[in-house]
């Protein structure tokens, strides 16, 4: 990779947050999605049934937003 100019680059979260700074953000992020301002954009919905169709579709990246899977 160097010879070639090459990087990896990556950001991991989680250790950057201690225990009570997650759990509250948590929260935080929860009420935002029950209080209707975060907006989750769902994609595509499965029948459980097709869960090995949905699993394709992402392994194949050909879905946008979420996959939800349905009883």
């Amino acid at each position: 990779m160097f010879n070639q100019k090459q990087s990896i680059k990556g950001f991991a979260l989680l250790p950057l947050l201690d225990a009570i700074t997650l759990h509250d953000e948590l929260f935080r992020l929860f009420d935002l999605a029950q209080a209707g301002t975060l907006k989750v954009l769902i994609g595509v919905r499965y029948p459980l049934e097709q869960v090995a169709e949905a699993h394709r579709a992402l392994e194949n990246r050909l879905t946008t937003g979420k996959v939800v899977l349905t009883p």
